[in-house]
Protein backbone atom coordinates (compact mmCIF):
# COMPACT_ATOMS: atom_id res chain seq x y z
CA UNK A 1 0.00 0.00 0.00
CA UNK A 2 2.99 2.14 0.72
CA UNK A 3 4.62 2.36 -2.85
CA UNK A 4 1.12 2.54 -4.47
CA UNK A 5 0.91 5.95 -2.48
CA UNK A 6 4.67 6.37 -3.30
CA UNK A 7 4.05 5.50 -6.66
CA UNK A 8 0.91 7.82 -6.75
CA UNK A 9 2.75 10.67 -5.28
CA UNK A 10 5.80 10.21 -8.22
CA UNK A 11 3.44 9.99 -11.16
CA UNK A 12 1.28 13.39 -9.25
CA UNK A 13 4.58 14.91 -9.63
CA UNK A 14 5.90 13.66 -13.20
CA UNK A 15 2.96 15.45 -14.16
CA UNK A 16 3.27 18.51 -12.48
CA UNK A 17 6.52 18.38 -14.25
CA UNK A 18 5.30 18.12 -17.73
CA UNK A 19 2.69 20.47 -17.10
CA UNK A 20 4.99 23.02 -15.98
CA UNK A 21 7.24 22.69 -19.55
CA UNK A 22 3.80 22.49 -21.30
CA UNK A 23 3.40 26.03 -19.76
CA UNK A 24 6.37 27.59 -20.26
CA UNK A 25 6.40 26.39 -23.87
CA UNK A 26 2.76 28.10 -24.18
CA UNK A 27 4.40 31.00 -22.80
CA UNK A 28 6.97 31.12 -25.23
CA UNK A 29 4.57 30.52 -28.49
CA UNK A 30 2.63 33.23 -26.91
CA UNK A 31 5.83 35.86 -26.87
CA UNK A 32 6.72 33.94 -30.46
CA UNK A 33 3.55 35.57 -31.55
CA UNK A 34 3.37 39.23 -30.43
CA UNK A 35 6.99 39.58 -31.86
CA UNK A 36 5.60 38.25 -35.15
CA UNK A 37 3.04 40.20 -34.94
CA UNK A 38 4.56 43.43 -34.50
CA UNK A 39 7.29 42.76 -37.21
CA UNK A 40 4.10 42.61 -39.78
CA UNK A 41 2.70 45.64 -38.22
CA UNK A 42 -0.01 44.53 -36.45
CA UNK A 43 -1.19 45.60 -33.16
CA UNK A 44 -0.98 42.72 -30.41
CA UNK A 45 -3.43 41.53 -28.20
CA UNK A 46 -5.60 43.12 -25.52
CA UNK A 47 -8.29 45.93 -26.33
CA UNK A 48 -7.72 48.83 -28.95
CA UNK A 49 -6.15 52.14 -27.42
CA UNK A 50 -8.47 54.64 -26.84
CA UNK A 51 -9.21 56.59 -30.57
CA UNK A 52 -9.23 53.08 -32.24
CA UNK A 53 -11.19 49.81 -32.55
CA UNK A 54 -10.64 46.21 -33.07
CA UNK A 55 -10.45 46.21 -37.37
CA UNK A 56 -12.78 43.02 -38.83
CA UNK A 57 -11.57 40.04 -40.50
CA UNK A 58 -10.20 41.32 -43.83
CA UNK A 59 -9.87 44.81 -42.40
CA UNK A 60 -6.78 46.44 -41.06
CA UNK A 61 -5.86 45.51 -37.25
CA UNK A 62 -6.70 48.86 -36.17
CA UNK A 63 -9.09 51.40 -37.28
CA UNK A 64 -9.68 54.73 -36.12
CA UNK A 65 -12.53 56.04 -34.13
CA UNK A 66 -13.23 59.28 -35.59
CA UNK A 67 -15.26 60.78 -32.11
CA UNK A 68 -12.21 59.47 -30.10
CA UNK A 69 -9.50 60.10 -32.24
CA UNK A 70 -10.86 63.98 -32.25
CA UNK A 71 -10.55 63.36 -28.57
CA UNK A 72 -7.00 62.18 -28.80
CA UNK A 73 -6.13 65.02 -31.04
CA UNK A 74 -7.34 66.94 -28.33
CA UNK A 75 -5.57 65.70 -25.12
CA UNK A 76 -2.12 66.44 -27.36
CA UNK A 77 -2.84 70.07 -28.47
CA UNK A 78 -4.19 71.04 -24.79
CA UNK A 79 -1.33 69.32 -23.06
CA UNK A 80 1.02 71.57 -25.71
CA UNK A 81 -0.77 74.54 -24.85
CA UNK A 82 -1.31 74.14 -20.82
CA UNK A 83 1.46 72.01 -20.25
CA UNK A 84 -0.23 70.08 -17.51
CA UNK A 85 -2.08 66.71 -17.30
CA UNK A 86 -3.79 68.18 -14.67
CA UNK A 87 -5.40 71.16 -16.82
CA UNK A 88 -6.22 68.68 -19.27
CA UNK A 89 -8.24 66.50 -17.04
CA UNK A 90 -9.87 69.61 -16.23
CA UNK A 91 -10.66 70.60 -19.68
CA UNK A 92 -11.77 67.40 -21.00
CA UNK A 93 -14.16 67.52 -17.78
CA UNK A 94 -15.50 71.09 -18.62
CA UNK A 95 -16.53 69.77 -22.16
CA UNK A 96 -18.23 66.92 -20.59
CA UNK A 97 -15.89 64.28 -22.31
CA UNK A 98 -15.36 61.51 -21.06
CA UNK A 99 -13.60 57.67 -21.30
CA UNK A 100 -14.80 55.21 -23.23
CA UNK A 101 -16.16 53.55 -20.51
CA UNK A 102 -18.24 56.74 -19.27
CA UNK A 103 -15.71 57.73 -16.43
CA UNK A 104 -13.61 60.35 -15.77
CA UNK A 105 -10.74 61.36 -17.19
CA UNK A 106 -7.18 60.78 -14.81
CA UNK A 107 -3.57 62.01 -15.14
CA UNK A 108 -2.64 58.53 -15.48
CA UNK A 109 -4.71 58.01 -18.27
CA UNK A 110 -3.98 61.62 -20.31
CA UNK A 111 -0.22 60.35 -19.62
CA UNK A 112 -0.63 56.59 -21.09
CA UNK A 113 -2.57 58.41 -24.06
CA UNK A 114 0.63 60.75 -24.48
CA UNK A 115 3.48 57.86 -24.26
CA UNK A 116 1.40 55.40 -26.68
CA UNK A 117 3.46 55.80 -29.86
CA UNK A 118 -0.05 53.64 -31.56
CA UNK A 119 -1.09 57.10 -31.96
CA UNK A 120 1.35 58.16 -34.59
CA UNK A 121 1.59 54.75 -36.37
CA UNK A 122 3.95 52.28 -34.53
CA UNK A 123 3.05 48.86 -32.49
CA UNK A 124 5.39 47.61 -30.57
CA UNK A 125 5.96 44.59 -28.03
CA UNK A 126 9.55 44.47 -25.72
CA UNK A 127 11.94 46.18 -27.25
CA UNK A 128 10.93 46.01 -30.63
CA UNK A 129 9.21 49.26 -32.66
CA UNK A 130 7.76 48.66 -36.26
CA UNK A 131 5.71 50.97 -38.62
CA UNK A 132 2.25 50.01 -37.82
CA UNK A 133 -0.48 49.14 -40.23
CA UNK A 134 -3.16 51.08 -38.83
CA UNK A 135 -3.38 54.64 -40.00
CA UNK A 136 -1.81 57.13 -37.34
CA UNK A 137 -4.00 59.70 -35.03
CA UNK A 138 -1.34 62.19 -34.38
CA UNK A 139 1.23 63.63 -36.86
CA UNK A 140 4.93 62.29 -35.47
CA UNK A 141 5.83 66.09 -34.32
CA UNK A 142 3.14 66.50 -32.14
CA UNK A 143 3.77 63.28 -30.62
CA UNK A 144 7.39 63.90 -30.41
CA UNK A 145 6.46 67.87 -29.19
CA UNK A 146 4.57 66.40 -26.65
CA UNK A 147 6.60 63.74 -25.37
CA UNK A 148 10.35 66.15 -25.68
CA UNK A 149 8.37 68.29 -22.96
CA UNK A 150 7.13 65.57 -20.93
CA UNK A 151 10.46 64.98 -20.23
CA UNK A 152 11.67 68.30 -19.85
CA UNK A 153 9.12 68.52 -16.77
CA UNK A 154 10.51 64.80 -15.62
CA UNK A 155 13.58 65.82 -15.98
CA UNK A 156 13.13 69.58 -14.25
CA UNK A 157 11.32 68.04 -11.35
CA UNK A 158 14.64 65.20 -10.74
CA UNK A 159 17.01 67.99 -10.87
CA UNK A 160 14.93 70.19 -8.26
CA UNK A 161 16.44 69.93 -4.86
CA UNK A 162 14.54 70.31 -1.04
CA UNK A 163 16.48 73.98 -0.98
CA UNK A 164 13.76 74.71 -4.12
CA UNK A 165 12.08 77.23 -2.28
CA UNK A 166 8.84 75.70 -4.14
CA UNK A 167 9.54 72.67 -2.80
CA UNK A 168 10.95 73.72 0.84
CA UNK A 169 7.15 75.37 1.15
CA UNK A 170 5.63 71.71 1.11
CA UNK A 171 8.04 69.96 3.63
CA UNK A 172 6.66 69.19 6.86
CA UNK A 173 8.76 71.18 9.91
CA UNK A 174 10.58 68.48 12.31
Amino acid sequence: MRSEHKNGALDSERRSREANRTRLSHGAKVKRGQLTSVQQGRYGTGPAPYGYRRGREGEKPLMVDDREAEVVRMIFREYLNTRSTGKVVNYLHTKGIFTRKGNKWSRQAIAIILSNRTYRGRVSYGGIETEGLHEPIIEPALFYKANALRERKRRARTRRKPSDPAIARRMPIV
